[in-house]
């Protein structure tokens, strides 16, 4: 759901930029060296519920991506592009992000007792800290205040994945620096990150590494050459492992990268090492091979019912949900199984189902799965389904 803020009508737009390539929708193909998957599964789906739509705030007409996580007592949800009924404190009807928390952690029949960090005119806030810079660009570019073309310009910072290092205590949030133009797809990546949260009493912090790994901005892990790291993210066996599904620089490619780090280093690139098959792991993310292809949103968390990770995406182009399992972050992955079929958006197509682990019930045997979808020209809901897995697969 993408929508650049200076224009005067709202128009949703796919959220991954990595679908599209100069603005044009590409056919989805296939790349090079990408691992489709070790055989059939064996786990399939007993049953589906839709659980309806979840909760928001009611200045807020539509956002997407909802990633989760279990953080100091709450389950807490951040979420991309927000769109609201009455400009903020700054004058926007767009922010890139924003973020809303619960102590509900029973999904059965739906979470409630959302609450949502406002401004002063009580506004949604956003969960990441822009920099001064960013700050002053989005403000002479305002849609809405416009004092320097091109108007509607602006700075995004879109979240993904979150991850509690469970030593620490602190919320690793996954992140992605977007420069956003006017016009349907026009974004240009410029790199991926992450920040360090330590309190729900105060925003997460965007590092600044020295020297920069890209110029002119230093809180930036990986470039926009990269994959997408942070699609998805957990911590096993005392080691953090970070999905990058798909590349900024093609459309035609979603195959999910795999890299880990130690978790005290992991804003350390030289600590990084990247999977590149047969079991073996290099210092070069360049050789890094694809362990499966989804899409550039999803989760993958370990099931305790079925005793391996399971992996909860949208299928590209398509208002389906697919699911693939693993005895290892690295794979060998299943191919594919079918969950179910989204309810259809207004525009577009289904983009960013994902399961919330800190929700699943029976050892993981029901699992929850949240998408978004446009409900019209000027709004989207987010609604949550309850999957449950029809057995435990035999050894």
């Amino acid at each position: 759901m993408r929508k650049p803020f200076g224009f005067s009508s709202m128009h949703f737009t796919r959220r991954w930029f990595g679908l599209f390539c100069m603005g044009t929708v590409i056919v989805l193909a296939v790349g090079c060296g990408i691992h489709l998957g070790a055989g059939a599964s064996d786990v399939s789906v007993a049953s589906v519920k839709d659980l309806g739509t979840i909760p928001t705030d009611s200045d807020i007409l539509g956002r997407d991506g909802g990633y989760s996580a279990a953080f100091q007592g709450y389950s807490v949800w951040l979420y991309g592009d927000t769109f609201l009924a009455q400009p903020n404190a700054e004058g926007y009807t767009l922010i890139s992000d924003s973020w809303s928390y619960t102590s509900d952690l029973d999904a059965a029949a739906g979470i409630t007792g959302f609450q949502q960090p406002t401004d002063s005119t009580g506004s949604p806030t956003m969960v990441l800290p822009e920099t001064p810079a960013e700050q002053a660009f989005n403000a002479a570019h305002n849609g809405n205040s416009c004092q320097q073309p091109p108007c509607g310009e602006r700075w995004a910072l879109w979240p993904s994945s979150v991850v509690v290092d469970p030593e620490s205590g602190n919320a690793l949030v996954f992140y992605a620096l977007v420069l956003a133009r006017p016009g349907s797809f026009n974004f240009q990546a410029i790199g991926n990150s992450l920040a360090t949260w330590q309190s729900l009493q105060q925003l997460p912090q965007r590092p600044t590494l020295n020297p920069p790994i890209v110029v002119g901005h230093p809180d930036l892990l990986f470039t926009e050459n990269e994959p997408n790291f942070g699609s998805a993210a957990l911590i096993a066996n005392g080691m953090l492992y970070v999905y990058g599904c798909g590349l900024p620089t093609s459309g035609t490619d979603k195959g999910c990268r795999l890299g880990r780090v130690a978790p005290t280093n992991v804003l350390d690139r030289s600590s990084w090492s990247f999977y590149v098959g047969d079991g073996r792991w290099s210092s070069q993310d360049s050789d890094a091979v694809s362990v499966f292809t989804g899409d550039n949103i999803l989760s993958v968390a370990w099931n305790s019912y079925l005793q391996k990770y399971i992996a909860v995406y949208s299928a590209p182009f398509s208002n389906d949900v697919m699911m693939r399992t693993a005895t290892a972050p690295e794979g060998l992955w299943s191919n594919e199984v079918f969950v179910f079929t989204a309810m259809a958006p207004t525009q577009e197509n289904v983009y960013d189902a994902h399961a919330h682990s800190e929700y699943d019930q029976n050892g993981g045997q029901t699992i929850y799965v949240s998408y978004s979808r446009s409900t019209g020209a000027f709004t989207s809901e987010m609604r949550l389904v309850a999957v449950t897995l029809a057995s435990a697969p035999t050894n």
